[in-house]
């Protein structure tokens, strides 16, 4: 009887392990570009990263999920792969662990911070200066309850975030958003505090200590869409507020925005897009703290597979993402990509040239995702 109730035990316990959902995505690049300044020399392009995702449905409408992406290889530049030593490149980029229900959801983990993921600014706005999660450690809190939609973030200081082991274990910085849609209007608001602890810059660049807040008012009316936007950053005594339109006429698609700076130049800029048939165009000018940045960027579909991309970008910052590129994208199906392409960045060591990201100097890359 004794050995009956053990094997019960073990059935009921593997039933349970069954019912777990487990999905798997990855990308896998395969390539090579032709100049000394993709990061560490010319040659080889060959990064593999694959994410395991965990999902269990829980009682009272439940689910519990666990996803980490693991990076198994990250060889860009070079003259080969060294395959002695790709232990180096074996880590964890990021994981999350959440419980969700049909309302609500937490996560902990390499999460978004709640201001910056949700808020809605009226274009370039300096004094909206809400951290930017890039891989740190913290907890999110997501929501919704009618109209309503609300998020509840803070970062744990660890210890590659923390300066000299200040704050280390600690939470820090509340930031607070809420979305709210009303008839004609959507309302955005968020709010960070000033954070506690002292923080490594040169490890968390987009990480800002300062307390802010912002409010923005959206609308549309004869296909015009209107936002006034509001920020102000306490910490630095600095205030911003903007409007932003746009308006679509049939294949064009016309945008602008204005932002009075209470310190500074003053931000705007304008856009112009068309999409009709297989070309799709953009045209934009922006003067952001009196540096102007203008660029024309397209692309042609020649077929179903294959995508001819160009562009021309000039940006007073000569450390920016200025110049020109050429390309073509031929897709090979099932998540498979090859992309052939030229580029003359202003900044050499640039690899985010257009959309998709194209490298300085001559590309040919594989991508496989799946």
């Amino acid at each position: 009887m004794y050995r009956i109730l053990l094997a019960s035990t073990a059935l009921v316990s593997l039933a349970g392990v069954a019912s777990a959902e487990i999905t798997w995505s990855g990308q896998v690049e395969l390539g090579y570009n032709d100049q000394e300044t993709v990061e560490d020399g010319e040659g080889v392009i060959a990064t593999a990263e694959i994410t395991p995702k965990l999902s269990v449905e829980l009682d009272y409408g439940l689910t519990a999920e666990a996803e980490a992406t693991i990076l198994f290889l990250d060889q860009e530049g070079g003259g080969g792969v060294d395959t002695d030593d790709l232990s180096d490149d074996f880590e964890a980029e990021s994981f999350i662990l959440g419980l969700s229900g049909d309302a609500f959801a937490m996560a902990f983990g390499t999460v978004d911070f709640a201001p910056d993921s949700m808020w809605q600014s009226a274009g370039d706005m300096e004094s909206d200066a809400f951290s930017e999660a890039d891989g740190e450690t913290g907890i999110l809190f997501t929501g919704s309850y009618g109209p309503l939609s609300f998020g509840l973030s803070s970062v744990l200081h660890t210890d590659d975030f923390a300066l000299g082991g200040d704050g280390e274990g600690e939470f820090d910085q509340l930031g607070v958003a809420v979305n709210g849609e009303f008839d004609m209007f959507d309302v955005s608001v968020a709010y960070q505090e000033e954070a506690t602890y002292d923080f490594d810059p040169d490890e968390n660049g987009d990480f800002e200590d300062a307390e802010v807040f912002a409010l923005s008012v959206g609308t549309s009316f004869e296909g015009l869409d209107v936002r006034l936007g509001y920020a102000r950053n306490e910490t630095a005594d600095t205030d911003s507020t903007g409007i932003e339109l746009g308006y679509d006429i049939q294949d064009v698609a016309l945008g602008a925005y204005f932002v009075d700076e209470s310190e500074g130049d003053d931000n705007w800029g304008v856009s112009v897009g068309y999409e009709s048939g297989p070309l799709v165009a953009e045209a934009y000018y922006e003067d952001e703290q009196g540096a102007y940045l203008t660029g024309v960027e397209g692309s042609y579909e020649v077929s179903e597979s294959v995508v001819i991309l160009a562009g021309v970008i000039d940006d007073e910052d000569p450390e920016d993402d200025g110049g020109a590129y050429v390309g073509a994208e031929f897709d090979l199906g099932n998540g498979a990509s090859f992309l052939v392409s030229y580029a003359e960045a202003d900044n050499e060591s640039e690899d985010e040239l257009g959309a998709p990201e194209i490298r300085h100097g001559a590309t040919a890359l594989l991508t496989l995702e799946f």
